[in-house]
């Protein structure tokens, strides 16, 4: 009767009925478990029901909350003294975020990270340029760039986006049944031709297809500040990232096209425990109805955007 007591809450267990055990009686059983798992079910109930369930069961995940950037001089600012992390020749990273398209077509400054929130170097950043219809991911040091650029439209198959009608809301490409698609970026530090250095995927599948590349020298730096969805260094004309976010995700190393699978999760948004935990620095999953990352690497501030449930 000691896990009983335990289950229950009980100093002792004189009397005790499967019944008061089952129903509440005596206390509340562990609900995590589905409800046809629980011993509380017709009576009459038997011992066997209370050993076929899962005392200490988890509650299932539930993404409940996304991030809203309207585009309207708002975004979050992320800083630290510590460096969770480095951009350089040997720290290999991969950045996983899902994000809908709320605008009209326009560049947009998805995330950015580096030891400077001015306009300029020491950076590495993923941008949409609306007038090339392309996703660039770049590593910029001393203004000298280390990037590689994909057209949307010749990746039509993976993203769903063609030439004429770009990326915007209306034209958000492959996405979920909430407007949600997945871009992930891995970067191999070691390779010195950006082309193999990055790879871009749209929700679970690989783009292939680049317009350019360019493999300019690369300084390390240490990223103690970062933006997401901050307009710098011109990145649109019209204000900031027209972007909802959830699940932004980083990791220390070269994400495998079978974990970029698994955190895709079928076009279900999840957390990491849930996907991958495997070399996560961090990630942002907005749950908490706060901007805090998960395991508190940056300080983090909302300016003017918006935490809404789903």
């Amino acid at each position: 009767m000691s896990e009983l007591n335990v289950e229950f809450g009980l100093q002792e267990t004189r009397r005790l009925s499967l019944k008061d055990a089952s129903d509440g009686t005596a206390a509340t059983i562990n609900t995590n478990n589905a409800s046809s798992d629980r011993p509380d079910g017709t009576a009459p109930h038997a011992i066997s029901e209370f050993y076929s369930y899962d005392h200490s069961a988890a509650a299932a995940y539930s993404n409940t909350r996304y991030y809203q950037n309207d585009g309207t001089g708002d975004y979050i600012n992320c800083t630290t003294s510590t460096s969770p992390f480095s951009i350089n020749t040997t720290q290999d990273l991969s950045f996983s975020i899902w994000v809908r398209n709320t605008g009209s077509l326009q560049n947009q400054l998805l995330w950015n990270f580096g030891n400077t929130n001015s306009n300029g170097n020491n950076r590495f950043m993923l941008t949409y340029s609306q007038s090339l219809n392309r996703l660039i991911a770049r590593i910029r040091t001393n203004s000298t760039n280390f990037d590689r650029q994909w057209p949307l439209h010749d990746n039509n198959s993976a993203t769903g986006i063609n030439s004429s009608a770009k990326w915007k809301s209306s034209a958000r490409g492959n996405v979920n049944s909430d407007g949600f698609c997945m871009i992930t970026i891995t970067y191999d530090a070691s390779l010195t031709n950006a082309a193999n250095a990055f790879k871009l995927y749209w929700n679970a599948t690989e783009c292939t297809s680049q317009s350019n590349a360019n493999n300019g020298t690369r300084t390390a730096i240490n990223a103690t500040k970062g933006k997401i969805g901050e307009n710098i260094h011109l990145t649109n004309s019209a204000g900031n990232a027209t972007l909802d976010y959830d699940e932004i995700k980083i990791y220390n190393k070269v994400l495998s096209s079978s974990e970029v699978t698994t955190l895709y999760n079928s076009g279900v948004i999840a957390d990491s425990s849930q996907t991958v935990t495997s070399g996560l620095i961090t990630e942002w999953t907005f749950d908490n109805n706060n901007a805090n990352d998960s395991n508190s690497k940056y300080t983090n501030t909302i300016t003017n955007g918006t935490i809404t449930a789903y």
